[in-house]
């Protein structure tokens, strides 16, 4: 079998409850800014910033699923419906059109609250903010009182909408939203592709076709759309020195496949701001902290991620510095015997075009930066130490990585496994039609185009799909037990020694991916010795059936 491997709690649920059955309100701005920085290309805006409702998805399978009612809030910009009022309509009589702080103070008072001990609500508290909020006056040519509701949601509930950076935030925080825009040039992952990352893979659409969109919500949770700002400062009180704290991370960067704030949590470094951080200055920005003394004695996330590779300065792009880019794409300096080596395969879709290359010029440039932040805490012969045994510790786990990926292919090659009779990869009639040879490159569009998808991938990136879901048959336990070996113990091995936590390093990650290479060795073996008994009896796949 030929194949390819690619790697007033009552009222607000009635008013939700309208939506099925009441008018349908688009998703607007007032007076959108021109000036798109997080989504500036036409192809962008058409894929995640046109509003196109609960009928269509988003990016480039928009036609292919009909996102569920909460995607709403995960991507307003594409899908916001506001809800039909007209069951407040004695509420509204008790209120002034200006006077949303004493209508929300009744009907949603945990809002009104995080609002009302917000800066926002306060923007000349200290001298401090009032310096800066004249700067932004001057800056936007506005004049602030208070930030309220309509700043950010316009001005009346026929306006209504929910806010993304570039039409809301930006108009007070310039600086910042082209910062986290820049992120644009490094490409996924990011933050700004939270939510392109999310919806543009196929076994996300495959899951709707097959009416299982609502498995989903723990990635969409973890991948809205970040341009909102809200998940680092959370509405609405949108604190930066809650920002600062690495347990505004938390949330999302933890688990199987990232367990970045478990191995910081358990590292020295967690370990000492939990003990001391009540004393730091966690109130002022990061350019005007001593980092190492006693007001941040130990980094944070922001203070490692947040320093950026071109400037040397703290700002709002967290990806400037990345080398491995989550550890999930197969490096050049391994020397490979399974199909990793042809990595990556033709395939012209960035991230995936290509291998890391962890001494090219610019991460050889990353890498001094890395060396020059860490030495305000280490010598820069510790740190650049530190960073030549993570490399050397992923190229070895690579290395395990080929040798179970060579053996699961070994077992397609000689048809050990029955392809035909299974489930095809996940939008696997449509996808060479749908992207064409120009993006698959020829093997790969052809692959998919003369098997009706039934096409056997394996490996990073897109043989992660063994994770996400099952189809007839697809994926089969030895693609699991590897889609485990490297998307979970692999990297979870990275993220521990990436942060400097022991235990993630061996027991939660080295251990048990040596373990899955051993049960990936005996399902091959098991796959053989099966096959061979039913040549022998004439049946099943060993007997041509």
């Amino acid at each position: 079998m030929k194949h390819i491997r690619i790697g007033a709690v009552v009222l607000i649920c009635v008013a939700f409850l309208m939506l099925s059955g009441g008018a349908v309100f688009a998703q607007g701005s007032v007076n959108p800014s021109p000036e798109r920085l997080v989504f500036p290309t036409e192809k962008d805006q058409k894929g995640f910033e046109n509003w196109v409702g609960l009928e269509k998805g988003s990016g480039p399978w928009a036609d292919y699923y009909k996102p569920v009612p909460l995607h709403m809030y995960w991507s307003p910009k594409n899908h916001y419906i506001r809800p039909d009022l007209s069951a407040f309509k004695d509420l509204f009589d008790n209120y002034a059109s200006g006077d949303c702080m004493g209508c929300h103070a009744e009907v949603t008072p945990g809002i009104y609250l995080s609002w009302k001990t917000s800066t926002h609500a306060s923007p000349r508290k200290s001298a401090e903010f009032a310096e800066k909020t004249k700067a932004i006056e001057e800056a936007a040519g506005i004049k602030i009182e208070q930030v309220t509701c309509g700043y950010c949601h316009g001005e009346s509930h026929d306006e209504l909408f929910l806010p993304v950076a570039d039409d809301a935030c930006k108009k007070c925080h310039r600086q910042q939203v082209v910062e986290f825009a820049s992120e644009i040039a490094d490409g996924r992952p990011s933050h700004r592709d939270s939510w392109v990352s999310n919806v543009v893979v196929p076994w996300y659409i495959e899951g709707f076709r097959r009416g299982e969109g609502y498995s989903f919500i723990g990635c969409d949770q973890c991948h809205p759309s970040m341009e909102r700002c809200d998940p680092c400062h959370t509405r609405h009180k949108f604190s930066a020195e809650e920002a600062r704290k690495p347990e505004a991370c938390y949330s999302c960067h933890m688990g199987a496949d990232h367990p970045d704030a478990e191995t910081y949590k358990d590292s020295k470094m967690g370990v000492i701001y939990e003990m001391e951080h009540e004393t730091w200055a966690l109130d002022k920005g990061l350019n005007d902290v001593a980092l190492g003394g006693p007001e941040m004695r130990s980094p944070t996330c922001q203070t490692c991620h947040m320093y950026n590779y071109t400037t040397g300065t703290w700002g709002h792009n967290v990806t400037s510095k990345g080398r491995w880019r989550m550890g999930t794409f197969p490096p050049v300096q391994v020397e490979y015997k399974s199909s990793m080596k042809d990595y990556p395969y033709g395939i012209t879709i960035p991230p995936m075009d290509k291998k890391i290359d962890l001494y090219d010029g610019p991460n050889k440039k990353k890498l001094e930066r890395w060396v020059e932040l860490c030495s305000n805490c280490h010598s820069g012969r510790f740190a650049r130490l530190w960073f030549e045994a993570l490399d050397e510790y992923m190229f070895a786990a690579y290395r395990k990585r080929d040798e179970a990926q060579l053996l699961v292919e070994e077992c397609f090659e000689k048809g050990w496994i029955n392809v035909k009779n299974r489930g095809i990869y996940p939008m696997g009639d449509v996808i060479a039609d749908k992207l064409g040879v120009k993006l698959l490159g020829e093997g790969v569009f052809k692959a998919f185009k003369t098997t009706g998808g039934k096409v056997p991938v394996v490996g990073p990136i897109l043989g992660v799909y063994a994770n996400f879901m099952h189809n007839d048959g697809n994926p089969s336990q030895i693609e699991v037990e590897y889609g485990n070996l490297w998307f979970w113990y692999a990297l979870k091995g990275y993220k521990g020694v990436a942060h400097g936590q022991q235990d993630y390093a061996w027991w939660w990650g080295w251990a048990p991916m040596v373990n899955q290479l051993s049960r990936v060795r005996s399902q091959r073996d098991m796959l053989e010795r099966v096959y061979n008994i039913e040549a022998k009896l004439g049946i099943g796949l060993g007997g041509g059936k």
